[in-house]
Order: structure tokens, then C-alpha cells, then sequence
């Protein structure tokens, strides 16, 4: 077609909620246009650059031998019920009903279709190994979709179920699919690496993700230039710290800190570095006696780190935050002020930072106060 015949509907300004230089830089272009939070059209030159993509996923995966079909999006909630997850995915799951007020959903993914179309087809084990993929849309509620077409709600997704007689088999299909994906990056020409992730509510026991490396985007991974190690943050192991703890070389004291919440206020108004901080976080074990003093449990990290929650999850079991007012009633103190030293008894669980410290500031469990000079053998238990 002549370009004078073509629609190229481009841009002189972004819109202001454009936020990343891709985002901004699709919609001046013309190849997106939003309609509403989460949700884009793809415009005449942005739909040929999807199915150019497209084109290379399809050829890779026939290639490693993938059988294409096309699923609903539309999924009954009898499959979901079945599975479990129709109560564990949560709010990003759309639901709704029919005129026979029959629950349905818009499927994210297509794990219960495929599972069910194979136990109606399949019939013995020697018609596998089978793997069957689509490329289709797909729709997530996501809370906060931002970042253009990178973040949405609905979103095009080529999805892979295979199946398979034996364990080992499974791997040599998992090692197949890791190639292909490999290809797949390497003739789209993006700078990628394979970092070990969490499956989260997709399920399984294994997870790698193919992330294309870039100033900005949804996830951060930690990986090694000088070897193939990568892993996403919320699984990558810190280094342990390598020096000894230091011998207690301050008196525990209770200083005043009068509206001071934050380690970074605190470290502040006493003049210490916001290293020699730490920060508890209370917690309440869902395995444990709801209500009781033996269900809590305090989180101790580093004051200038953030808590880590699937790693958290993996150590201990499933938690959730406690509420001010379970704060109040039995550790009867303000959110903000806690501390390990307590006279209720609690589980604590502190980082490798923090059982490395000496000398540290935390909370005194008490409103305004916090006590400088803490120290593990001495103040509290190893």
C-alpha cells in the first residue's frame, strides 16, 4: 500500500501520563492508543510490528515441535473451582455471571482449559509427549497498570501446556523450551537473561523467566556479568556477611526519640549511621492460634533494606502483617517504636544482616523511645 493511502496517526506531544521514553515514543509514533487504564489499541503500524513478533514466536515454537490451537478467553468457573485457584488468584482474576447466573471469568492464563481438553482427548500415554500452545489475549485487573502496553490489562501472551509420561521427559521438554525461547530473543536482538523465578500462582517447582535488560521496566534481577548466574530479586540469595560480629562495645540505653518513626529519622537524631538501625516488623502466623501472643512473630531487618516478602514466605510459612490495633493490645506499643527487647515472648526472626550487628538502635516498645546499644548473647537471645 502507498504511504498516501496508509493512516499513520502520529504525534507531536506524549501525553502526560506517559511515563517511560518506549511508552511515549509508541504513542507519538501511532502504533498504540490508550482507552482506558491498562488497555491500548494497537494501531495500524503497531498491529505490523505485533504480527512481526508474532511471526518469530510462531516459527520458533513449530520449530520445537509445538502444536498451535486457540482456546476461549472466556472460561467457565467449574474449571477454577475444580483447580483452586478460582478463591486463590484474588481480585486480578475478572469474574462474572451470566443471564443464568453461571460464573464465569476472563482468562489470565489457560492452565484449567488445556488440562481439561487433554483429559477428554488424551487417551493413552503413547500419544505423548504433547505440547500445545496459543498466542492470544489475555486480561489481569491489575491494581496499578502503568508503563503502556508493558503493564497492562489486557495483553497478547503465547502460552505453552505440554504433557508428558515421565518425569525426565518433562525436563528434555523444559531444556527444549529454554532453547526456543533463547532463539526466539536472539532474533528479536534484545540483550536478555534467563533468571531463576517465583512461579507464584501460576504453580510448579521449578520457574525461569526471560528478562530483556533495560533502564527501566517492572522487575529488578540480580546476575553476574562473568557467569550465566541470574535471579529474580525476590528469589536471588544476598551475599552472608563476611566479618565476624564485633564485640559489644556500648551499654543497651533508652533514648528518647520523640516523634520519630522511621530508621531514617532516628539514625538522623542520634548522629548514627542508618546501618546500625533496625527496623521490627510484626507479623502473625496464619498456622498459629489467631489472636494469641504465641501466633506473633517480629521480622527484624536492616534499617536501609526493604523486607523481601516472598523470600520472607519461603523461610517461614504464610504471614501476614499485624494489624496496629493486634500491635496495641499485646505488644502494648505504637506502630513504629517496636523492638526485639520485649517482655511478651515472641518468635523472632532476624536477617543475616542483623544477626551480624553489634551495637544496633532499635525500637524500645515504648512510644518516643528507642534503645541504642542492643546486642545478640547479651540483651537478647543468639
Amino acid at each position: 500500500m502507498r504511504t498516501s493511502r496508509y493512516f499513520l496517526a502520529t504525534l507531536k506531544e506524549a501525553p502526560a501520563d506517559a511515563e517511560l521514553v518506549s511508552h511515549k515514543l509508541m504513542v507519538r509514533a501511532g502504533l498504540i492508543r490508550r482507552l482506558a487504564g491498562g488497555i491500548y489499541t494497537w494501531m495500524p503500524l503497531g498491529l505490523r510490528v505485533v504480527r512481526k513478533v508474532e511471526a518469530i514466536v510462531r516459527e520458533e515454537m513449530n520449530r520445537a515441535g509445538a502444536i498451535e490451537l486457540f482456546m476461549p478467553a472466556v472460561q467457565p468457573a467449574e474449571l477454577w473451582q475444580e483447580s483452586g485457584r478460582w478463591r486463590k488468584y484474588g481480585p486480578e482474576l475478572l469474574r462474572f455471571k451470566d443471564r443464568h447466573e453461571r460464573d464465569f471469568c476472563v482468562g489470565p492464563t489457560h492452565e484449567e482449559v488445556i488440562t481439561d481438553i487433554a483429559r477428554r482427548e488424551i487417551r493413552s500415554y503413547r500419544q505423548l509427549p504433547l505440547h500445545f500452545y496459543q498466542i492470544q489475549t489475555k486480561f489481569r485487573d491489575e491494581i496499578r497498570p502503568r508503563f503502556g502496553v508493558m503493564r497492562g490489562r489486557e495483553f497478547t501472551m503465547k502460552d505453552g501446556y505440554s504433557f508428558h509420561a515421565d518425569y525426565a521427559d518433562l525436563q528434555r521438554e523444559y531444556r527444549n523450551m529454554y532453547d526456543t525461547y533463547t532463539r526466539i530473543f536472539v532474533r528479536l536482538g534484545l540483550k536478555f537473561r534467563a533468571v531463576a523465578g517465583d512461579p507464584g500462582a501460576i504453580g510448579g517447582t521449578e520457574s525461569q523467566e526471560f528478562h530483556v535488560l533495560a533502564e527501566s521496566g517492572e522487575d529488578a534481577i540480580a546476575y553476574c556479568p562473568q557467569s550465566e548466574y541470574a535471579a529474580n530479586v525476590e528469589l536471588a540469595e544476598a551475599v552472608a556477611p563476611k566479618a565476624a560480629r564485633s564485640a559489644p562495645a556500648e551499654k543497651m540505653k533508652k533514648v528518647a526519640t520523640p516523634d520519630k518513626t522511621r530508621c531514617e529519622d532516628v539514625a538522623n537524631l542520634l548522629g548514627v549511621p542508618i546501618e546500625k538501625t533496625v527496623k521490627a516488623i510484626a507479623i502473625v502466623r496464619e498456622e498459629a492460634q489467631k489472636g494469641a501472643s504465641g501466633s506473633f512473630a517480629m521480622l527484624l531487618v536492616r534499617g536501609d533494606h526493604d523486607l523481601n516478602e516472598i523470600k520472607t514466605q519461603k523461610a517461614i510459612g504464610t504471614f501476614r502483617f499485624a494489624r496496629d490495633e493486634e500491635i496495641e493490645r499485646i505488644l502494648k506499643c505504637r506502630p513504629g517504636y517496636l523492638g526485639p527487647v520485649s517482655s511478651v515472648p515472641l518468635n523472632l526472626y532476624a536477617d543475616r544482616t542483623v544477626a551480624a550487628m553489634s551495637d544496633f538502635v532499635c525500637g524500645a516498645n515504648e512510644a518516643g523511645f528507642h534503645f541504642t546499644g542492643v546486642n545478640w548473647g547479651r540483651d537478647l537471645p543468639e
